[in-house]
């Protein structure tokens, strides 16, 4: 029996080295960081029917190329539309890169890829299980989902592939995400950049465009930034940003998990007087997440923040609004696995009212739907819902 449990520890501190390993490895890695860039004209997109009806649009419309990443694509009749107007482009002549994330498409049909495959679409699935660092490559996600159509047109939101974002799970009901649509030929070629290197992270011979820079600039008035992190990279941010708030936060975010170090300048900003607002969904897609949540919650009520409940269908967006003229929206949750593990990519502006009034207005909407929690109704929940939260509370880093 001793050597039983000798065996089982000596296994678990394997296990806990490769993974810190590894995660010390990928922090390490070069990454593109933060990319300013001159303003850019974007249209606001927050229900899943327009996505798509741009998208794939503006997919038929491609003329030279097609980088598409996501996170999840499934095989559903939304998700065989879009692989039927990447082979019908691919057959055209178009070039078209397809490239998924391993864990998050895991459902994907080997026979849909050999399909495209044969069309001349170039698919590739992102962090396979593999050594070194198996563990942690288990854990690691692309989380990333943009889209780069002839160098021109890009997309980098909340919106992946499948019927629930067209409101179609009858558990779920309506789906609301924020996503931006970017007619700009700067922003689609620092996209294609980051897409190209996340292309040829799977392994596979594609030549890079020229590298961007590596210096975060001043931010000065109507002025874009990519920021493009992984492995513990975004919280960085984060942490640096929220300490400048002067006199509101908002977050809107399905997920609301936050690490050590955010958490307590959340806190702080409570106490300096800040206006810290929470939005996030009433229903949930994850039995542990919400129950996890509620701790945290709990705390920011009692630091005199204000938490808000979308119950109005599932609310997927992934948003920071600081004061009246910061904004960040892109592909990360407020939670732990984006802050300390996704490959993640935002875009933070710092403009004037007028030209994030589209981003506030979506806000602000949802917030008027939404219903104010108090401490009691987080207290008001079944035995099991607890339990879960103390299951989740185990598994925080990996929800």
């Amino acid at each position: 029996m001793q050597t039983i449990g000798l065996i089982l520890i000596i296994i678990l501190a394997l296990a806990l080295l490769d993974f810190q390993m590894g995660k010390r490895h990928f922090r390490k890695q070069p990454t593109y960081g933060t990319v300013p860039f001159q303003p850019v004209n974007y249209e606001m997109i927050t229900t899943g029917d327009v996505f798509f009806e741009s998208f794939f649009a503006d997919l038929r419309a491609a003329k030279n190329n097609i980088s598409i990443s996501f996170f999840i694509v499934r095989n559903d009749q939304i998700s065989q539309k879009l692989y039927e107007i990447l082979k019908e482009k691919a057959r055209e002549g178009v070039s078209v890169y397809l490239l998924v994330d391993w864990m998050g498409s895991l459902t994907l049909k080997q026979k849909t890829i050999r399909a495209l495959r044969a069309s001349g679409v170039n698919v590739q699935k992102s962090n396979p299980p593999s050594f070194p660092y198996f563990l942690y490559r288990l854990n690691r996600r692309n989380h990333r989902k943009i889209a780069i159509i002839d160098e021109k047109v890009s997309y980098l939101g909340g919106f992946n592939v499948g019927k629930e974002y067209l409101g179609f799970d009858p558990k779920l009901g309506d789906w609301r995400d924020y996503h931006i649509k970017c007619t700009d030929s700067e922003l689609a070629r620092y996209l294609q950049v980051i897409y190209n290197f996340d292309w040829d992270s799977t392994k596979q011979k594609r030549a890079l465009l020229p590298s961007l820079p590596e210096n975060e600039s001043a931010l000065n008035d109507h002025h874009f930034a990519l920021h493009v992190t992984e492995a513990g990279q975004l919280e960085d941010i984060l942490v640096n940003w929220l300490k400048q708030a002067k006199h509101s936060i908002h977050i809107g975010s399905p997920y609301f998990i936050p690490s050590k170090r955010v958490f307590d300048c959340l806190l702080d900003a409570c106490n300096r007087g800040v206006d810290v607002t929470i939005l996030a969904p009433e229903k949930r897609d994850h039995p542990f997440v919400k129950p996890t949540a509620f701790p945290y919650y709990r705390e920011m009520l009692r630091a005199g923040a204000k938490v808000h409940f979308y119950d109005h269908g599932f609310y997927h967006a992934k948003l920071i609004l600081l004061d009246e003229n910061w904004c960040d929206l892109g592909t990360a949750n407020f939670d732990k696995r984006s802050f300390l593990y996704n490959q993640e990519i935002n875009l933070k502006m710092y403009a004037d009212q007028e030209m994030l009034k589209p981003i506030r207005e979506a806000f602000f909407t949802d917030l008027k739907r939404s219903f104010p929690v108090t401490e009691e109704h987080l207290n008001n929940h079944p035995l099991k819902f607890k339990i879960a939260g103390k299951i989740g509370k185990l598994i925080e880093p990996f929800l």
